[in-house]
């Protein structure tokens, strides 16, 4: 009997151009039912497979893997965890410029602004709520991203202008010509 076929992990992570990334999420019920205990672990996996195939990434929405619920898995340094029913109650005025990376085009980088400073109210995994105030620049720009994809809104739609999409590959030959277009540098790139 031959052996089963699996698809690696990034290989799950839906890709420009899918319908599926375009639709809005529903909120999570329950944050301790199995199913999004599931849906959770499946998250951090392909978190940290996707990291590991791609060299960047410190979250992932569960849009990405084909569902449509508010869940974001992040990672920001102290391992896993996950926001249930994400909610920004707070903009900065102030905003900047960055370039932008996604596993759903891992290949592109894209020009965008962003609020220096949100605060995000969400539930942790055991259904309690938590309120972040004032976010720095680097998870303000991170968890804006991630709440655009529970809304079905993508990068590419906030470009800066028509000259703001460049491939990974591009961007590496000529770095510093990119990043002087750019207020705020990634933590990725």
């Amino acid at each position: 009997m031959p052996p089963a076929t699996t698809r690696s992990l990034p290989e799950v992570v839906l890709q420009l151009g899918d319908p599926r990334l375009r639709w809005p999420s529903k909120d999570v019920e329950d944050a301790r039912s199995a199913d999004v205990r599931a849906l959770s672990a499946h998250l951090f996996e392909s978190l940290a497979s996707l990291r590991a195939a791609h060299g960047f990434g410190r979250a992932l929405a569960a849009p990405q893997v084909g569902r449509r619920l508010r869940v974001i898995a992040y990672d920001l340094g102290e391992g896993p965890r996950v926001m249930l029913n994400p909610k920004i109650t707070a903009r900065s005025e102030e905003t900047f410029t960055l370039w932008d990376d996604c596993f759903s085009f891992p290949d592109l980088l894209v020009r965008v602004r962003r609020a220096r400073s949100i605060t995000l109210d969400f539930l942790d995994a055991s259904g309690r709520p938590q309120t972040w105030r004032d976010l720095g620049p680097a998870e303000s720009e991170l968890f804006q991203h991630e709440l655009d994809h529970l809304d079905g809104v993508l990068a590419i739609d906030r470009l800066v202008d028509a000259d703001s999409v460049v491939t990974r590959e591009e961007f590496a030959r000529a770095r510093e010509r990119y990043l002087a277009l750019v207020d705020h540098r990634s933590p990725t790139l």
